[in-house]
């Protein structure tokens, strides 16, 4: 996964479900990924009156590994639901601290390279616009100066 490329702090979190509930929202997993270049269920939002909040630990952007000992590192999103849903009181999670924007940047990376001529598939040509494009651009200027010279020395 995109995410794994770099060392990212793992940490377990203990959230007890208040009367707000446990005051985040998720997005992801295998049959809806969040980021193309990763399957993983992303924390996409912190409610400022859910136990999450209160806790201060989970992050938007964190990527939940474990929810109550499951790993859910490649499951479908309703699982995941499924599991948040049924896991009582208490809920233990492990996550992935800042997995979303390494994600991202994983992603964009990617879209980038794609963007890319492969060496060798270069078009010769384009130096050779380059080198068009300013001597045009000299020709121009030249052109402009010497009818202005024109000009003035008609005038004169």
């Amino acid at each position: 996964m995109a995410e794994t490329s770099v060392e990212l702090e793992e940490e377990k979190i203990e959230l007890l479900r208040g009367d707000k509930g446990l005051g985040f929202n998720i997005k992801g997993g295998i049959d809806q990924p969040h980021i193309s270049t990763s399957e993983g269920i992303f924390v996409t939002k912190i409610r400022e009156d859910g136990a999450a909040a209160v806790d201060g630990r989970l992050q938007k952007g964190d990527r939940i590994l474990e929810i109550n000992g499951t790993d859910v590192t490649r499951v479908q999103h309703s699982i995941a639901v499924d599991l948040f849903l049924s896991a009582g009181d208490k809920v233990v999670l492990v996550v992935r601290h800042g997995a979303e924007e390494a994600a991202q940047k994983e992603e964009d990376l990617q879209k980038g390279d794609a963007e890319k001529p492969l060496p060798g598939d270069e078009d010769d040509k384009s130096d050779g616009n380059k080198l068009f494009g300013a001597i045009g651009g000299i020709v121009v200027t030249v052109g402009v100066v010497l009818i202005a010279f024109y000009l003035w020395k008609r005038a004169n």
